[in-house]
């Protein structure tokens, strides 16, 4: 019979224990938000001006959700 008190426990149960579940979740989001814009700007063939203009934002404001972290 196993003792450990971790077994069978998630990552996410870790995470909150730490503290840090939000936070990581919210980085996630983040980047696979990236993630989707970039995939859609190489389907459409739209550099980050013209895919910011498609999008009613600014270019900076694109480039700094786009930007690996």
């Amino acid at each position: 019979m196993n003792k450990n008190p971790h077994i069978g426990s998630s990552l996410d149960d870790l995470l909150e224990e730490e503290g840090t579940l939000e936070e990581i979740n919210l980085i996630a989001a983040k980047r696979v938000i990236a993630w989707q814009i970039s995939k859609a700007m190489e389907e459409k063939k739209l550099n980050k001006a013209a895919m910011a203009k498609e999008m009613n934002t600014s270019r900076s404001s694109l480039e700094s959700a786009v930007r690996p972290q």
